[in-house]
């Protein structure tokens, strides 16, 4: 297996964060979004199951 190292001039890569948030009112409005720096990499359909619960966990661990 061969591995390629990061040169050292090299900057470290830009994070990844994942967002949960509401887009519009009403049910099934949820959507989780994959973000790099500024750049949105990914999106979930709208209607993601479970995005609400998450949304509330995550709050709920950020506010400790």
């Amino acid at each position: 297996m061969l591995k390629k190292l990061p040169h050292p001039t090299h900057e470290a890569p830009e994070t990844r964060e994942i967002r949960i948030g509401r887009e519009g009112s009403g049910r099934n409005t949820w959507r989780w979004s994959i973000w790099r720096g500024s750049t949105l990499v990914a999106r979930s359909p709208a209607g993601f199951p479970g995005a609400e619960a998450a949304y509330d966990a995550g709050r709920r661990v950020l506010n400790r």
